[in-house]
């Protein structure tokens, strides 16, 4: 089986007046298709500069990276673009509803830059708001909705154009850990149905729903193992 993503002495270096700060040290990792991994470290390891280039948000210094047996180095920003909507469901801490949107306006956004029929739009809103349980909230605004709620349809919207990953940004980072445990229950579910997920947190809890934990320390991959799988005790 080829690997969804492969990460070859992945490095990103940035530099802010004239100081280089080595914010990912050759990082090395693949990742198969159905696998569901947590990507854990503290503040300032490395967690979100590796998500971003993940995401195919940024490009890195050096190193290659591989999605879907595709080397994107060459690809234009209108491409990435493309394979970002295409083959990538983002979910994030801040939930980035759109305030005035409804819920279903909400999770039909992605489709808008997608190659989908119009036709077909409201039915897989509507799909993948009952596969989530929030198909009686169709006509509510983001206001309306407790955190759960929120994070419950930013998690419809990234599964609304089927995409290859499902990647978390901190999903429980907003919520208490009632609300965290049925996300992460939710999120552990769509890993159960085929999704590959990648999780990105500090969090213990959250992190050992993952059948893998990358631990990042000062920008370097530090451990890569099986996750112990205590998560039936979620407290945060």
């Amino acid at each position: 089986m080829s690997s969804l993503i492969d990460a070859r002495r992945l490095t990103k270096i940035y530099n802010v007046e004239g100081v280089a700060t080595n914010a990912l040290i050759e990082a090395n990792f693949t990742i198969q298709p159905g696998e569901f991994v947590s990507i854990m470290g503290p503040s300032g390891s490395g967690k979100s500069t590796l998500l971003n280039l993940i995401g195919l948000l940024d490009r890195p210094t050096s190193g290659q990276y591989f999605f879907g047996g595709e080397d994107v180095a060459d690809f234009s920003d209108q491409e990435l673009t493309r394979l970002r909507n295409q083959k990538i469901g983002f979910i994030f801490q801040a939930f980035h509803l759109l305030p005035r949107a409804t819920v279903m306006e909400n999770v039909m956004l992605p489709l808008y830059y997608s190659s989908v029929s119009p036709r077909e739009y409201h039915h897989r809103a509507q799909a993948v708001l009952e596969q989530i349980g929030m198909s009686h909230r169709l006509r509510h605004l983001p206001y309306q909705l407790s955190g759960g709620e929120r994070q419950r349809v930013a998690i419809a919207r990234a599964l609304i154009n089927e995409p290859s990953l499902v990647l978390a940004d901190e999903p429980t980072g907003n919520l208490d850990s009632q609300n965290g445990k049925m996300v992460m229950d939710l999120i552990d579910e769509l890993h159960e149905q085929g999704h590959t997920v990648i999780v990105i947190t500090h969090e213990t809890p959250t992190a050992e729903y993952a059948g893998r934990i990358i631990k990042l320390y000062d920008g370097r991959i530090v451990s890569d193992a099986p996750a112990e799988h205590t998560h039936q005790h979620y407290t945060k």
